[in-house]
């Protein structure tokens, strides 16, 4: 599958290649991506299902783009990994969740915004798709106004306490 280019990033999807390099090298994970190697990734919340992604496209390779996209930053001087997000799953009565996550670095300057923003039209595009769901943090002021912009309507509470829950429906 071919990465999805925005005016600012590249965002490729995740393979079960990609995510065994992420898990156990590092150095060649970043040189596959084409971004400068950092430290911080990846992030805590996706350490632990990391290994359950890879088996998972390893068993159901159809499943890429369904799981993980890594987001880098396009520039002719150095390609940097911005964050990453994608969905839960392959989609489910029409409906998928996206999460996401943007490197501290990168916070506040609207590439969250850009890259769910082309994830969601990217999922809204397939046929079996009608809904995209998201949740965040009650007090997540970033990510509801991520949420805000592209479209999302706050549904109610989300499967935890804390959560609220946001979907987009497809046109």
């Amino acid at each position: 599958m071919d990465p999805i280019l925005t005016p600012r990033l590249r965002l490729v999807p995740a393979t079960a290649e990609l995510i065994r390099l992420e898990i156990d090298n590092t150095g060649e994970f970043f040189r596959h991506l084409g971004a400068s190697p950092v430290t911080d990734w990846p992030p805590d919340e996706l350490k632990d299902v990391l290994a359950l992604f890879a088996r998972q496209l390893e068993e159901t390779p159809e499943l890429v783009g369904w799981l993980s996209w890594y987001w880098v930053v396009r520039s002719p001087i150095r390609e940097a990994l911005v964050g990453g997000g994608g969905f839960k799953g392959a989609p489910v009565d029409g409906m998928v969740e996206v999460g996401y996550n943007t490197r501290m670095p990168f916070r506040r300057r609207g590439y969250a915004t850009e890259a769910v923003g082309a994830l969601t039209k990217w999922a809204l595009d397939q046929p079996m798709v009608r809904c995209v769901r998201a949740e965040t943090d009650r007090g997540n002021d970033g990510s509801i106004g991520v949420l805000s912009k592209l479209g999302y309507s706050e549904v109610g509470p989300g499967s935890e306490p804390g959560l609220l829950r946001f979907e987009r429906l497809a046109a």
